[in-house]
């Protein structure tokens, strides 16, 4: 059930088809669906029994007398303003918008660009959750773990929600670092604006100013004149004292290839380094093997041994 059709099942009322049946119907579902900022967990179940009591309210037979119209129709009315004014969170009840989930790999660092053209930068092991596309006065997205923002300037508000943090901005570049399991929070503001709300509280962050909230103290904290660390976004692999038989892992995922290491001992060992986008699987391996005096033998099958 669309917005459309509600707004047929209300003209029903003010064309003098109402009853108090109706109206409680209905006024039970708006309550339930403004009392309920996300979608409920039995949500296509409970929009299926909604629709068919409607079907049944309307469509059975009856007559009202006048006062009875009056009092359906002043309901109407109301239910009609309500809908007006909470149409978008009324859509987003009744016919959700579809959520598209993106998650880089360990070691990977993942470009995303999201329905309004904003781009979101995902350090290895993050996720961002957004619409498939925005409706509504506000642009909305959730995510966990570390993300560059690049919010396209437009009337609505940006939110990113977090599991600590909440940032509300209209056109800007920061980054967000906020996960479940993260001590320390943080937003970090590139240029523009931003506002960050962790539990209650509420700050400003201008360009080059970073917030820091402590969890287990529940402090904020904002610095000045810090230079945001950003140079993690333009590449796409970045390992950190990672053992080859891991580096090897993600690379096979991205590039669709099995390696094998010729033993234990190359398999342990230990790689720190960073590759950019325009590093081919050639140069990412014969950096690899020249760090450690490793030789590439490219097999007929298709499979990749170094040793």
């Amino acid at each position: 059930m669309n917005i459309s059709q509600f707004r047929r099942m209300v003209d029903s009322y003010l064309a003098g088809n109402a009853s108090r049946r109706e109206a409680a119907v209905l006024q039970q579902w708006l309550d339930k669906a403004m009392a309920e900022k996300e979608l409920p967990a039995d949500a296509e179940l409970h929009r299926q029994e909604v629709l068919d009591n409607l079907r049944l309210a309307i469509y059975e037979p009856r007559r009202i007398s006048f006062w009875k119209y009056g009092m359906a129709a002043a309901a109407s009315v109301s239910l009609l303003v309500a809908a007006t004014v909470y149409r978008f969170e009324l859509q987003d009840w009744l016919n959700p918008v579809p959520i598209e989930r993106v998650t880089a790999l360990k070691y990977q660092v993942k470009k995303v660009v999201l329905p309004d053209s904003s781009v979101v930068v995902l350090n290895g092991g993050s996720t961002v959750m957004y619409p498939k596309y925005f409706r509504g006065r506000q642009r909305s997205i959730k995510v966990n773990g570390e993300a560059f923002f690049e919010v396209m300037p437009e009337s609505a508000p940006f939110i990113i929600t977090g599991p600590n943090l909440k940032v509300q901005v209209l056109g800007t570049s920061f980054v967000v670092t906020d996960s479940v399991g993260i001590q320390s929070p943080k937003v970090s503001v590139k240029s523009g604006r931003v506002a960050v709300t962790a539990e209650t509280v509420t700050r400003q962050l201008g360009a080059d100013e970073e917030l820091i909230f402590n969890k287990e103290q529940q402090q904020i904290k904002i610095y000045s004149h810090q230079e945001v660390n950003t140079g993690w976004i333009s590449n796409k692999l970045i390992f950190n004292e990672s053992a080859l038989s891991a580096v090897f892992g993600e690379i096979e995922k991205m590039y669709g290839v099995k390696i094998s290491c010729g033993s234990p001992a190359t398999a342990g060992l230990k790689f720190t380094g960073a590759f950019e986008e325009a590093d081919t699987l050639d140069d990412i391996l014969k950096v690899i093997s020249l760090s450690y005096r490793l030789t590439i033998h490219k097999n007929k099958d298709g499979t990749i041994l170094i040793k």
